[in-house]
């Protein structure tokens, strides 16, 4: 998630470059055939563009739409994780009085850390994104990502040790988890540690977290569909093709002299039109590690160090960063 009020240019640029420079060079070249060489008929009637431009407008405001609709929904999922974790915890701090229950209520509170850590780790384990794709690479160069095995092993290591070697075994390791967490539920009901209205209670809880994963899982399994952001890539492109030829004839009207300026309009509403596009295009895939990722790890260090506060624990560990303006 980026943090910065005021996107720095660099950034910008990163996104745009290749588009403004084929857009520029377009734009000079038109212009280049119709002022110096006096190829006239290259000017194409500017109201068809128009309408081309306002059709792609509606399109990609529409794809833009459901992208934030998505970026949205995944935010709030990992705000139901963590007011579910803590109410979890809290409830069980609550109403585990027993002295002997303390060790317990501390070891399912880490497999509570651990269960959304794994989670974050599963939902980047794979790209949605092809390997050369430019918002996979910029991943890659900006951040720092371990193989997933081995990020699963150290946090299973850190927080759930006992547990370690039955989750790894496992496909989806945090639905084994949390399964552990009900069984858990269940076996503080034997001891006495809980009545029956606090397990009820406890398990919801449990249930829905096991939603949210789930609401969470479905935004991942099921990327933004290809036809809607491709054909929305394709006709920015013809727009931003069509342009300069329709620009030309309009400049032309003003006089020779004003002929010029059909190259940076061109560039300009080329530009708008593309950074548009890259906004949908950036924000539709919420769980893959670009810059305007959902901010999981970010998330997860926020729930620990509440949960942990929860236990009485002292040494806390610090809340994330941002790291070049970016939270991970």
């Amino acid at each position: 998630m980026y943090t910065k009020r005021i996107i720095e240019a660099r950034v910008i640029w990163y996104f745009s470059w290749r588009m403004l420079s084929l857009t520029t060079v377009l734009a000079f070249l038109v212009y280049l055939l119709y002022h110096q060489l006096g190829f006239h008929k290259i000017a194409v009637p500017f109201l068809p563009i128009a309408t081309v431009g306002t059709a792609v407008a509606f399109y990609v405001g529409f794809k833009n739409n459901s992208s934030y609709d998505r970026l949205w929904e995944a935010r709030k999922i990992w705000g139901e994780l963590t007011n579910t974790s803590r109410s979890l915890i809290s409830y069980l701090a609550a109403v585990m009085q027993n002295e002997s229950a303390r060790s317990e209520l501390k070891n399912f509170a880490y497999r509570q850390i651990a269960y959304v850590n794994i989670l974050r780790l599963q939902l980047r384990k794979r790209s949605v994104w092809d390997e050369n794709h430019e918002y996979t690479r910029m991943s890659k160069v900006c951040f720092e990502t371990k193989p997933f095995e081995q990020a699963a092993e150290e946090t299973l290591e850190s927080f759930c040790p006992a547990d370690a070697d039955a989750v790894r075994q496992k496909k989806n390791m945090a639905n084994e988890i949390l399964q552990r967490q009900m069984k858990g539920l269940a076996s503080f009901k034997t001891r006495d540690w809980i009545d029956s209205y606090a397990q009820s209670d406890l398990l919801k809880l449990c249930n829905e977290l096991f939603i949210s994963q789930g609401k969470a899982e479905r935004i991942k399994n099921f990327p933004f569909p290809r036809q809607y952001a491709f054909f929305s890539e394709v006709f920015v492109y013809i727009f931003t093709a069509l342009l300069p030829f329709g620009l030309i004839g309009e400049f032309a009207k003003l006089g020779e002299k004003q002929e010029w300026l059909e190259i940076p309009f061109s560039v300009l509403i080329s530009w708008i039109f593309i950074t548009m596009e890259k906004v949908g295009d950036t924000s539709e895939n919420p769980f893959e590690g670009s810059l305007n990722d959902i901010p999981m790890t970010t998330i997860c260090r926020n729930i620990e160090i509440d949960l942990k506060e929860m236990l009485g624990e002292t040494e806390l560990p610090l809340p994330l960063e941002p790291d070049e303006h970016v939270l991970m």
